[in-house]
């Protein structure tokens, strides 16, 4: 607000960026009326808590510092644009965020999803024949000592890289149609990944009332328990098989022989260059079934060698080079025994897989001495006590006929899968390729929405925090689908909405932010008349305005 040249006069500014956007979604999904449903309302907040909630989900995909400072955020906005009625901005404090965190938390959350899951379902016509589910850790730093929250917060496999903190583990299930978030849960820091299908797939088969919808999932789907489970309600699944099953070394031994015939399946762009590379999928001649009776599709992928040829080549040269530091510490601490030095060169080769591709060699030298009891010329009454230390060596090298042998099979995989009957090899190779759409979606929530560090102490609103990231990436998935799918209707192959020249195929909801970066509208205030000015958009804004159905009044 400033005051005018005129006495009396007022000039308001009113910021409104993506913000009408994201609420006329918010809208459509009815999310506020949802969450008044099954939360309980605290009137000493004085604001409902699903209007915090909405707010919040506006400043995870536009500014993602959520329950930092929030009542300096929403204050030059305007409140209209975020769902809010005049004078509820002066109320969201962070301490209002955290204690609507609570009541969410403690609240029929998981009805909430349910809930908006078939709101969407509904409304924007989602296909769900088939459902791509991953797991991935959300890291935490700080001790966290009082932790109270049901999911239990400690350490496990960190994909993050951090084994050092830690953290809890999110499962997101997603639609092949947009890649958008249908089903979500948080477990313990240390839950496997092989048991989190069972009752996944109950929720989904709950979620969608059917069954025969194809679940795929990554290797730690194939568990015999898993899969007959999948089987056992008429349901559908395509994964990979893991590598330790008895199939995987005889069908590999097989290939190393040349007994393997492959045939041309599938070539397309490679998505990292798609001007100068183009990735070629063949599959192996013949029926392959596993013990259980389902089918193995054997690929071989020409990306996939060269990922692992690469590898394999830095794995060795990382193992060389610690064998080599290693050689340098030998007889000196703990590494003065043959047993203490082969363990430690076991270690280092396991470590970087490289068992079958490095041999090593420990080499003991003994050196002799010999003490006399008097000094001066040693005589035949003087002949000494002889004593002996051991110097030891280490050799190593790399077995280049298993490198050989091993570069044979770079680039195979095996797709196990119940399918095959009523699909073709191509149609389920590239139903799984999907499965990287979902790992962007991870990426998504923890670069661009910024999901940690999160500046809260309570386990509960922690929790209540990760699952309001997963509304929020919700909403933009939603968006980013619609704008996809109407550029695709109306012909229109790219948007030039990049800061540079190059053109945008395929928009984000990070580049809908930044595209109406800036949009503000103003009131003039003389007395008790009041002149508007609306927001001046750009002839892309109304572009892309018109390809998400949001109505250009929301900018007025």
């Amino acid at each position: 607000m400033q005051m005018g040249i005129k006495r009396g006069s007022v000039l308001r500014k009113f910021a409104l960026g993506a913000h009408p956007i994201i609420e006329n979604y918010i809208e459509r999904l009815t999310i506020p009326e949802i969450i008044a449903s099954h939360i309980k309302q605290d009137h000493r907040l004085q604001v409902p808590c699903e209007k915090v909630i909405t707010v919040m989900i506006h400043n995870i995909l536009t500014s993602p510092k959520a329950m930092y400072e929030l009542l300096d955020w929403v204050l030059p906005l305007s409140e209209e644009a975020i769902g809010l009625m005049p004078g509820e901005a002066e109320k969201m404090t962070d301490d209002r965020a955290g204690k609507t965190l609570d009541l969410f938390y403690d609240g029929k959350h998981q009805e909430v999803f349910f809930r908006l899951a078939l709101r969407m379902i509904k409304i924007f016509d989602l296909t769900c024949s088939q459902i791509h589910q991953d797991t991935t850790t959300v890291t935490y730093n700080g001790s966290y000592r009082t932790w109270s929250a049901a999911e239990i917060l400690t350490q496990g496999h960190n994909k993050d890289h951090r084994p050092d903190l830690k953290q809890l583990v999110l499962g997101i299930s997603v639609t092949s149609d947009g890649a958008v978030p249908l089903d979500h849960h948080v477990y313990d820091g240390n839950q496997a990944d092989n048991k989190v299908h069972d009752s996944t797939h109950r929720r989904l088969r709950k979620l969608l009332g059917r069954s025969d919808f194809i679940y795929v999932a990554d290797c730690k789907l194939a568990t015999a328990e898993n899969l007959c489970k999948i089987v056992s309600c008429e349901g559908r699944f395509i994964s990979v098989m893991p590598r330790t099953w008895k199939e995987d070394k005889e069908f590999r031994k097989q290939v190393r022989l040349g007994q393997i015939t492959w045939q041309p399946l599938l070539s397309r762009k490679n998505s990292r260059h798609p001007d100068s590379k183009v990735d070629h999928y063949s599959l192996a001649s013949g029926e392959y079934l596993t013990s259980a009776g389902y089918a193995l599709l054997w690929i071989k992928s020409t990306q996939k060698a060269e990922q692992d040829a690469e590898t394999r080549s830095r794995q060795l040269d990382m193992a060389l080079d610690e064998l080599r530091i290693l050689q340098g510490r030998l007889n000196t601490y703990k590494l003065k025994t043959r047993a203490a030095i082969r363990e430690a060169a076991f270690m280092i080769v396991k470590s970087k897989q490289c068992q079958n591709f490095l041999t090593y060699q420990v080499h003991c030298l003994k050196e002799c001495k010999i003490r006399y009891a008097k000094t001066g010329r040693p005589g035949s009454n003087n002949p000494g006590t002889k004593t002996y230390t051991s110097y030891f060596s280490l050799s190593f090298a790399v077995n280049r006929e298993e490198v050989t042998a091993a570069q044979l099979t770079d680039g195979v995989f095996p797709l196990i899968t119940n399918v095959h009957n009523d699909h073709t090899a191509k149609q389920i190779l590239e139903i799984y390729k999907f499965q990287p759409f979902l790992e962007k979606r991870h990426s998504q929530i923890k670069t661009y929405q910024q999901i940690a560090p999160a500046f809260v102490k309570k386990g509960e609103r922690a929790v209540a925090l990760l699952h309001l990231h997963v509304m929020a990436l919700t909403v933009a998935t939603l968006i980013e689908r619609q704008l996809r799918l109407a550029m695709k209707k109306n012909g229109i192959t790219s948007l030039p909405i990049y800061p540079g020249p190059l053109p945008c195929k395929y928009p984000t909801m990070f580049d809908i932010v930044r595209l109406f970066n800036g949009v503000e509208r103003y009131e003039v205030t003389e007395g008790e008349s009041v002149l508007s000015f609306p927001a001046d958009l750009t002839k892309m804004q109304l572009q892309v305005l018109k390809l998400l159905d949001v109505p250009q009044a929301r900018y007025h």
